[in-house]
């Protein structure tokens, strides 16, 4: 005689509920399984983020660096050219003096010369 099935022994009724328990272990397992790539996700996505933030850190640092680097370089133009300016006004100033003293000295002396 040849051996039965148990699953055929069983009634319909417990067929079904027999087919509903493996339904829902295979149901559970996917849930589990979506609740830990879910999990792995949200790690990836918080690394991610954590990468992204010293990135743009790093990035934000450099540029303000070359920013103040510009700008210290254009401070020093300026000054450089403020002294050559001083410079030229100065030699101006002894060129002009040197003239007015010789005037005053014409008229006093009374050269007559006052140019």
């Amino acid at each position: 005689m040849a051996k039965q099935n148990p699953a055929t022994e069983l009634s319909p009724l417990d067929q079904i509920r027999l087919a509903e328990a493996e339904i829902m272990r295979k149901t559970m397992t996917a849930h589990e399984d979506a609740e830990r790539r879910l999990s792995h996700a949200h790690t990836q996505a918080e690394s991610i983020k954590k990468e992204a933030r010293a990135t743009g850190t790093q990035a934000g640092k450099a540029h303000y660096k070359e920013i103040v680097s510009r700008a210290e370089e254009e401070a020093r133009a300026i000054r450089a050219h403020a002294k050559n300016q001083a410079k030229q006004l100065e030699k101006k100033g002894h060129t002009r003096i040197d003239k007015a003293v010789a005037y005053v000295l014409n008229i006093i002396l009374g050269s007559g010369d006052t140019q």
